[in-house]
């Protein structure tokens, strides 16, 4: 009897001191950052013996990306996936990382994300907006889909190009050529359909993942931006775990960078016979050109980021 009631006792105050927070983003459930969410937030679970349990909500269920940032830096939501391009909007020096062709590749971008002068701006972010920048990574090499294909700036005269609602995006969007149309994500593919806009730029994994392929077929390789994601954690909600939870939280959230990292560039690689079969036109493009078309973005924006010094060239020499 007192075995029971002991055990009764434990599982009483296990479901006492059991907290809930809320995950939002804009990605279906079968895109890799989504995957990535749903592991971290099983494994904090368990290292936490439920005390800690985050439920999370894709494809935009509480809102747009722009939303979701605001939510998640004003204590209206408790984490959120968010890109860089869109933190940006409130935080400038982050938009280095939009710079078309700043990376080499996917190690590149996290190389910088483990260096000091990153940690310094996550440190300031945080700082600022009482907001964590955790389990940054990459979701992938943005290339242009579009109704015809696109192999110069020069195909880009009078081209539609979608883009998020991102001043970065738009001004990259605008220096290949194109005249930048922003429309959110959950709305990109209507835009598409409807002709609303000619084309849009992502990564192989979300042209599948969200079916854009049903209304374009020619996807030009442009690799133009390998775009950098944030897990972002609002301050006052991690206020109220313990200590203890606190440190298992961020340990497993910084430690699925370079995992999460590797999924998209496996699930990316797979994508492109996926989307063959589907009948995708893939072309090489004249990479050159649109290197040299936009390279005076590193120099119109060096103010963004001139707190931490010459940071476009010293992330492009690491």
């Amino acid at each position: 009897m007192l075995k029971i009631i002991v055990l009764c006792t434990m599982l009483l105050s296990s479901l006492v001191h059991a907290q809930e927070f809320r995950l939002g983003h804009i990605y279906d459930s079968q895109h890799p950052w989504h995957k990535s969410a749903v592991q971290i937030a099983e494994k904090i679970k368990k290292e936490t013996d439920g005390r800690v349990d985050i439920k999370i909500f894709p494809s935009s269920t509480l809102g747009t990306e722009q939303e979701l940032m605001e939510q998640v830096i004003t204590s209206g939501l408790d984490m959120a996936i968010i890109s860089s391009g869109q933190l940006g909007n409130v935080f400038e020096p982050m938009i280095v990382t939009e710079m078309p062709y700043i990376f080499r590749d996917t190690d590149h971008l996290m190389t910088f994300f483990e260096s000091e002068i990153a940690q310094e701006m996550f440190d300031d972010f945080h700082e600022k907006f009482n907001s964590y920048l955790v389990g940054s990574s990459s979701w992938g090499v943005r290339h242009i889909l579009g109704n015809k294909a696109i192999k110069t700036p020069k195909d880009l005269d009078n081209f539609k190009l979608r883009t998020p609602e991102q001043k970065s995006t738009i001004d990259y969007a605008k220096a290949m050529g194109s005249t930048p149309t922003p429309v959110s994500y959950a709305e990109a593919y209507l835009a598409l359909q409807q002709n609303l806009v000619d084309g849009l730029e992502n990564p192989l994994t979300s042209i599948q993942t969200m079916k854009f392929f049903e209304a374009a077929k020619h996807l030009s390789l442009t690799g133009h931006v390998i775009t950098a994601m944030h897990f972002v954690l609002n301050g006052e909600a991690l206020d109220n775990m313990s200590s203890k939870d606190k440190e298992i939280v961020f340990n497993i959230f910084n430690h699925s960078g370079r995992k999460t990292a590797q999924m998209v560039v496996d699930q990316d690689k797979e994508m492109r016979a996926v989307l063959e079969e589907e009948g995708v036109i893939f072309s090489e493009v004249d990479i050159d050109s649109f290197r040299n078309k936009t390279i005076s973005m590193s120099i119109n924006y060096a103010d963004k980021w001139k707190e931490y010094g010459d940071l476009y060239n010293i992330i492009s020499k690491m």
